[in-house]
């Protein structure tokens, strides 16, 4: 009994986070499905129909704190729906390294980080024992652990688990699930799974109400996290954002078309405040609107954490988004996370499926995340730099006597670039250059 009234507790004390955590992952389409959803589980919400339907307001002020502003577009505008133009395609473990290089990892736990997501199967577990892992990176078992753990927190939620059980636990938890559905599979795991759900409750002291939601919860999840990603690249996006462009300042809008109002109910409200209303319906309806002020709450800090981080990004990459540069600047979540004050779970859910639509084209967040490369003449350079250097060199190369990957080495080094022979190869077969035997053409 007493560590169920202390997961009660814990419910009490990180409702908003927990509704915070959840929302912010949602991508425009699937937030304005979360939002009727609560509407129709929770009486004290409704549809706010006072709210405009297509205003448009801009910050006039040059401080970018308040260089901000909410869209809200006709359904049949062209920013209901816009077909992304990729700057960049990638399988589904490429992006799993991509997202590991831009969490501000150190040399030592990417390079582990590359073995671990190398030895994962095709549904996304990782077969192999994390201490051989450890043994054959000449590690401490521990140090590769870690690594491991980070890379179950990248999306989709679930990759990297070592059996079901593990791989279910990472997405309740990503989820930000109720502790009790956490406790069933963590403690219960067995007698659950083989059906025995009697045995389940009477351990867990659980109702049946509790135990539906359970259930409804539970059958949610996706036992092969990474079966299904080849047509991830291929979907048309509603995008999340707006970048905008006037009289030298840019501003980030969130666009909101489509997506409901919501504000408490005035007819339940008044009943609450009802003198001859019974105990048990006052008690009910004030725990559904404690919830629905954290509900809106959630709703609007999940705008704000958005337009933050895309703020800080566009703020960082400025010279890239005006031209300056042809790539991004070196940028990892940790920057974005000291600039905006959020953790960096938080950026990275926020960047993770959101897209922003900009005068140049309509890129997912994540795509102006890169790391750093390292330079003789103390330039900042990204990788993509790097990349976008090494193509020019293959394409102007005598292909009847393409360069070796020491001669790539040597013109990088040439273009200012701290860069290993081997690390030359490694970029090249990424961007899917053959080796110069095979470009030789006679």
């Amino acid at each position: 009994m007493k560590q169920r009234l202390s997961q009660q507790q814990l419910q009490k004390l990180v409702p908003m986070q927990l509704m915070v955590a959840r929302l912010v992952q949602l991508s425009q389409s699937d937030i304005e499905k979360a939002i009727l959803e609560e509407i129709e589980k929770n009486p004290l919400l409704e549809l706010d129909d006072t709210a405009p339907a297509n205003a448009e307001t801009q910050g006039q002020s040059t401080d970018w704190a308040d260089e901000t502003s909410h869209i809200s577009a006709p359904r049949n505008s062209a920013l209901d729906v816009i077909e992304v133009t990729q700057a960049e395609e990638l399988d589904f473990f490429e992006r799993l390294l991509k997202q590991i290089k831009e969490s501000g990892l150190n040399d030592e736990e990417i390079m582990i980080a590359e073995e671990i997501i190398g030895s994962l199967d095709e549904d996304g577990f990782l077969p192999t024992p994390i201490t051989n892992i450890a043994y054959k990176l000449s590690v401490e078992p521990k140090k590769a652990e870690s690594v491991l753990f980070q890379i179950q927190k990248l999306a989709p939620p679930g990759v990297g688990a070592r059996d079901l059980k593990e791989c279910m636990l990472l997405q309740l938890k990503a989820n930000y699930e109720e502790p009790y559905v956490i406790e069933i599979i963590e403690e219960c795991f067995e007698d659950y799974m083989n059906g025995e759900i009697d045995k389940v409750c009477d351990k867990l002291e659980l109702s049946e109400e509790d135990m539906a939601y359970a259930e409804e919860q539970i059958a949610k999840l996706n036992p092969r996290p990474a079966a299904g990603h080849d047509d991830f690249m291929k979907k048309t996006i509603v995008p999340d954002l707006v970048l905008r462009h006037k009289d030298g300042h840019y501003f980030v809008a969130l666009i909101e078309s489509g997506t409901p109002g919501i504000r408490l109910s005035d007819t339940y409200l008044s009943m609450i405040n009802t003198k001859d209303i019974d105990k048990n319906t006052k008690s009910y309806l004030s725990n559904h609107k404690q919830a629905a002020e954290w509900f809106i709450k959630a709703i609007e800090q999940r705008k704000q954490s958005m337009i933050a981080i895309a703020s800080a990004i566009v703020r960082r990459q400025q010279d890239y988004l005006s031209g300056k540069r042809e790539h991004p600047l070196p940028m990892v979540m940790k920057d974005i996370a000291e600039d905006t004050g959020l953790d960096i779970s938080t950026v990275s859910r926020v960047v993770n499926g959101k897209y922003m639509q900009t005068p140049t084209g309509n890129y997912e967040l994540r795509y102006y995340f890169s790391e750093k490369t390292e330079r003789s003449d103390g330039m900042e350079a990204s990788t993509r730099d790097l990349e976008g250097d090494l193509m020019k060199i293959i394409e102007s190369e005598d292909k009847t006597k393409p360069l070796s990957d020491e001669a790539l080495q040597l013109a990088l080094t040439e273009k200012g670039y701290n860069i290993a022979r081997r690390t030359v190869a490694k970029y090249r077969e990424k961007m899917g250059i053959l080796g110069s035997r095979e470009r030789r053409k006679t």
